[in-house]
Parts: structure tokens; C-alpha cells; sequence
């Protein structure tokens, strides 16, 4: 197990060797041995040895409790000993003292040895750093990652934002001219305009009875914004003959995807910024306005890249044509990475589900089933190694067996259970202050009982001193002069009255409130 040292005890363990020649070594005491040999020899006196005796940090006493030996510590049978497998430190004086006196703050040997115990006690960090992140309650960041990789499992990334914004000019766009767009006539209809909306037709014109003709509005063709539409009635374009189309339509105004929209703020390091997604192009809306709904992400994942509505107004660099923009809904979504506590606990679940034989395991599993309200798990069922029963309050019994028999180690015969009733009936007296509705406070004091007893899951009893506290604490209770409890044991058939102490129950059993009566006065 790895032990840090602090600056301060490096530098007085350096400075003490240096000047006095004396040494911290520290052991294990081991059961059945009594000897331990000191590493620098010779000998010249044991200072000090600490260690733990009876849980406690003591320092033995030389001659009572140990003696040095040829160069050994030789512990005394009668004196005190370590507690089995702890460790002892000694502090020994060996060789000859170096003559180096003088260790007071400022002086050469002191300022040396304070320079390398300031190196000393950062290797002990960095130690310490890599000591720890061997274990899954105390690894960090990429060290948890490295731990937790070991089940399987790896860290959740961080999430972007996602949503809409509408980008949008509140006048129709520069109107263009479009001349002789040719379409080859093959008997249908409806033709799509290739450029849309389509504000005014002008002109069309083509080959009927193998003659140009220039055709009528409203007697040969109509339009609308996004289609010519040949009449019936009207004459037509020879079939396979082409026909032109001239027309005034609007320049199309194109949001590029990779288009940056951002929050507004006072500074550029707080505004939030967004890109868009796909290309899309400004389209005349009911409301006379010229809009495109885009969808966007944050340029940044997690949760610091969801925005209220309405709060997305700034284009850094706008589209041509573009006189608006705003998110008219939530952007949401963004979820920060998994943080270390949040994948510690999840490693922790996996490594209790893995664990399929241990109680915790079973519990977990039978608890996640919806209704279960209490569980008491019972190993060695009638000190038959390889069963288990499990009690159970609530639930579906079926959805409970497939559980238990998903997480059950393969060998273990795994018993379940419903709890025993052990119902109760209770009759309390109390006095009530004054100016205080009595009823009110009877009320007051069953519904609190009544909440205590229910609580109650399987293997847990009535503890007297609770019952009285939970009363007592009613406001408007002046005292408590009587309680009496009537409890029924339905397998034994029979009835207990019990004043004024705990009510026990069987690991299998649970307690069921019946009838709670509160008088006044003791009547």
C-alpha cells in the first residue's frame, strides 16, 4: 500500500540522518516471529518504535516491550505487540554523527536538504497520482477511462445542441427576368416553372398545326406561382414540339450550409454559436414574409450549447439577401461528457451485476422491478450451503422470477417469497394543549402513526422510542400517557399485547397496521 510523506517529515528525516545519523525503517509484524533485523548496522540505540496496539497509535517502551539485539529488534513475550499485520516504524541511531551541527532555517546544510525535500515531496505526488489511479474510487479523467475499459465500458461523450432557425427578409427579393426557358410538350398538363415563385408570365409561345403561335392567357393556359397549366378547352403546342415560356420570377436567396448564427452577447468569448446543417432557400411564407427554416447544431458539444427560444438573433457574416434571423424554438439536446463520479457509479453497477452470485446483485435486480417496495435476501436456507431466499413486498411475482433467475449464478437455488403479516392494532392516549381543535390533533397523530407502521418493510419492527417521538412531535400533543399495541401473528395464530416496548419481527415477516385509535385523557 502506498504511503505519503509530507515535505515537512522528509525534511526532518533527511536532517536527522545527516546530523545524528538516525534512521526511520518501518516493518510488518507477522504472526509467530519476533525478531527483525535492522537494514544500516551497526546498532547504536533504538530511539523509537510506533505502531498499533489494540487499533491505537502507541509508542513501545524499550525494555518492556521490545530490546535491541545484535542488530535486530527482539519483541519481549510478555510486553506489548503489534496488532498482527500492521506495520511498526523504527527510529534507530547508527554509525557515527556526521559533525554537522548547525540545521536552523537558513543555514547551507538546511537550505540543501529543504531544496530536495520540496523534489522528494512532488515524486510522492506524482506517486500518490499513480497509486491512485489504479483504482476505480479514486482514478481520474483519462486514468478512470484506462480502469473502467477493463469492464467493457467506456465514458459518454458530450452531445451538441440541435434545432431550427428561420432565416427570413420581411420584402420580396430582386425581382429577374427569364427568357425563352424551353419545354418539350408530351401531352401532359401541369409543368413546374424551373424557377419559383413565379410573380407574372409574359409570354408563350410555340408550334400549333405546324405554325408558331403565341398562346392566350386564361383561354389557352393559366399559372400559378409554381406551374403552367394548360386549359382545356384551349389550344395546345404541337405533341413533341417545344415551347417557350417567358416570366418574371424572384433571385433566389441560398443559405449555405456551414452558415455561423450565434446569441447575441457583450462579450465574444460568452455568445453561443451554431452552424447550419443543409442548404436551403428563402420561400414566400402565408404572412407575406420570405423565410427558410434551417436546421442547426452548436459549433461547441454539451449542455452549454442549449438556448431558450428566441435567443439565437446575430448572422457574424449574413447571406446575401438576408435580413433576419431567429430560433423560434428551444435548442436542445446538449448533454456534457460523463463525469468521473457519474462513470465511477455506472462501473460500479457493471461490476455488481458481473458479480451474479453476490446478495447485492440479486437485490438490485428484484428492487428494479416496479411495485417491489422492500427486499430481505436469507443465505444458507436452513444452513443448506446453495440456497437463497428472497423475500419480497410487492411487485409481479412472474416479472420478479425472471429477474432473479436473469442475475442467479448458475448452482444457486434461489427461493422466493411473499412476507409473513404481522398485523397490529394500536391504541394511544394522549393530552392535548389548550387552544389547540382536539380532533385536529387525534387526526393528526393516527394519519403520522399510520405513515411510521407503513414504512415499515419486511424484517423491520416497531421501535417504541420512534413511535413515541413520532407522536410526541404532533403539534398540539401536551403528553403521551398510554400506548398499547395488539399484535396478531397470523402462522401462529395468535394475539401479543405489548406496552410501551419494541415490537420484534422474523426476517420474513412484516408489519400491517389495522386499526389506530387515539383517545384523550387516557378515556
Amino acid at each position: 500500500m502506498f504511503e505519503e510523506k509530507s515535505y515537512r517529515e522528509i525534511v526532518n528525516d533527511i536532517l536527522l540522518q545527516l546530523t545524528k545519523g538516525i534512521v526511520k525503517e518501518k516493518h510488518l509484524f507477522e504472526p509467530d516471529r519476533v525478531k527483525y533485523r535492522l537494514e544500516n548496522t551497526p546498532v547504536k540505540d533504538i530511539v523509537e518504535i510506533r505502531g498499533i496496539f489494540e487499533g491505537t497509535s502507541i509508542v513501545f517502551e524499550k525494555d518492556r516491550d521490545y530490546r535491541l539485539v545484535n542488530n535486530m529488534v527482539e519483541w519481549i513475550e510478555d510486553g506489548r505487540h503489534p496488532d498482527i499485520n500492521t506495520f511498526f516504524q523504527v527510529s534507530y541511531i547508527y554509525g557515527k554523527p556526521s559533525g554537522i551541527t548547525d540545521t536552523n532555517p537558513g543555514s547551507v546544510i538546511r537550505t540543501i536538504v529543504e531544496s530536495i525535500g520540496r523534489e522528494i515531496e512532488y515524486l510522492y505526488l506524482q506517486l500518490k497520482y499513480v497509486y491512485e489511479s489504479g483504482y476505480i474510487d479514486t482514478a481520474r479523467g483519462s486514468a478512470l477511462d484506462l480502469v473502467v475499459a477493463l469492464l467493457g465500458i467506456t465514458r459518454k461523450p458530450a452531445e451538441y445542441a440541435t434545432g431550427t432557425v428561420v432565416f427570413g427578409r420581411n420584402t420580396p427579393p430582386r425581382k429577374i427576368n427569364v427568357s425563352n426557358e424551353a419545354y418539350i410538350y408530351d401531352g401532359r398538363n401541369t409543368y413546374a416553372f424551373k424557377k419559383t415563385p413565379v410573380e407574372k408570365v409574359i409570354n408563350v409561345s410555340g408550334i400549333v398545326a405546324g405554325k408558331k403561335y403565341k398562346f392566350v392567357f386564361e383561354k389557352d393556359y393559366t399559372y400559378d406561382k409554381y406551374s403552367l397549366t394548360w386549359l382545356k378547352d384551349g389550344l395546345k403546342p404541337d405533341m413533341g414540339s417545344t415551347f417557350y415560356i417567358d416570366y418574371v420570377t424572384y433571385e433566389q436567396i441560398i443559405i449555405e450550409a456551414g452558415t455561423i448564427v450565434s446569441t447575441f452577447a457583450t462579450g465574444v468569448e460568452e455568445a453561443k454559436t451554431y452552424i447550419t446543417l443543409e442548404d436551403a432557400v428563402l420561400r414566400e411564407t402565408e404572412e407575406g414574409r420570405w423565410e427558410a427554416e434551417v436546421p442547426v447544431r452548436a459549433t461547441v458539444p454539451g449542455s452549454k450549447g442549449n438556448t431558450y427560444a428566441g435567443s439565437i438573433t446575430i448572422m457574424p457574416s449574413p447571406p446575401r439577401g438576408v435580413e433576419y434571423v431567429i430560433n423560434r424554438k428551444d435548442i436542445t439536446g446538449g448533454v456534457d461528457e460523463e463525469s468521473d463520479e457519474e462513470l465511477r457509479e455506472r462501473a460500479k453497477k457493471a461490476l455488481q451485476v458481473a458479480g451474479k452470485a453476490t446478495f447485492i446483485s440479486l437485490e438490485n435486480a428484484v428492487k428494479g422491478v416496479e411495485g417491489v417496495t422492500s427486499v430481505v435476501i436469507e443465505e444458507m436456507v436452513d444452513g443448506v450451503p446453495g440456497i437463497v431466499r428472497i423475500i419480497v413486498d410487492g411487485g409481479d411475482m412472474d416479472e420478479i422470477r425472471r429477474v432473479v433467475d436473469d442475475v442467479r449464478a448458475a448452482g444457486i437455488r434461489v427461493e422466493i417469497e411473499r412476507p409473513i403479516p404481522v398485523y397490529v392494532d394500536v391504541e394511544i392516549s394522549i393530552d392535548v394543549m389548550e387552544d389547540f381543535d382536539k380532533e385536529d390533533v387525534k387526526r393528526n397523530v393516527r394519519e403520522e402513526v399510520l405513515k411510521y407502521l407503513g414504512s415499515l418493510g419486511v424484517g423491520q419492527g416497531i421501535i417504541f422510542a420512534k413511535l413515541m417521538s413520532i407522536i410526541i412531535n404532533v403539534n398540539g400533543v401536551k403528553d403521551v400517557i398510554d400506548i398499547s399495541l395488539n399484535v396478531f401473528r397470523t402462522r401462529e395464530s395468535r394475539m401479543e399485547k405489548i406496552k410501551m416496548k419494541n415490537v420484534e419481527v422474523k426476517m420474513n415477516e412484516k408489519i400491517i397496521p389495522r386499526t389506530i385509535t387515539v383517545n384523550l385523557g387516557g378515556k
